[in-house]
């Protein structure tokens, strides 16, 4: 299998940043998701925390994952490139390079995507730029704050926060979202 991936950087997103993002097929569609555990050299147990496949490491656009499939993006100087094989803290993009990851992309590293956040919060205690997900909608009119519609999963930059309509809608911070795909 190689060098596998630190575990540290599997599970439930937290405030911290440290999971890696992928985007794999739940069942039904492809989602945004986290890994649970690595099962192989490009085979990893993926969850959206609803539904938890066994998915392989395919070099697709995200939005073309079939069943048992995922991917993983990561930024390369401003360019989302996808991950053909990771281990440990290198990685081989579809261009065919081997370079170093982390999930800062300062220096000579790719940028890993973070998973995002599990910390809900109150849609008027949000801070304007910041990248959110609609966790319930509430009586709260998203439209008001920047979001496109007041769905559940709409990800959206707060532009003003001040300006909420509503008071039980809540919204957690979006996962990392360099390759566009709000």
């Amino acid at each position: 299998m190689g060098r596998p991936i630190n575990k540290r950087f599997f599970g439930t997103p937290t405030d911290g940043g440290n999971e890696i993002k992928v985007q794999f097929h739940n069942g039904t569609g492809s989602v945004n998701g986290w890994i649970v555990k690595q099962l192989g050299s490009k085979k990893f147990r993926c969850t959206d925390g609803t539904a938890t496949r066994d998915c392989f490491l395919v070099d697709k656009d995200s939005a073309d994952v079939l069943a048992e499939e995922m991917t993983i993006t990561v930024d390369d100087n401003g360019t989302p490139r996808q991950v053909t094989k990771i281990a440990g803290r290198m990685v081989t993009l579809d261009s065919g390079s081997k370079i170093n990851w982390d999930f800062t992309g300062t220096g000579t590293v790719v940028e890993m995507e973070e998973a995002g956040s599990e910390t809900v919060i109150n849609a008027e205690d949000g801070v304007n730029g910041v990248v959110y997900e609609i966790v319930t909608a509430g009586d709260t009119d998203f439209t008001t704050i920047g979001a496109a519609d007041s769905n559940v999963g709409t990800v959206f930059t707060a532009a003003t926060i001040a300006a909420a309509a509503g008071t039980t809608g809540t919204m957690k911070i979006a996962p990392d979202d360099f390759e566009g795909d709000e």
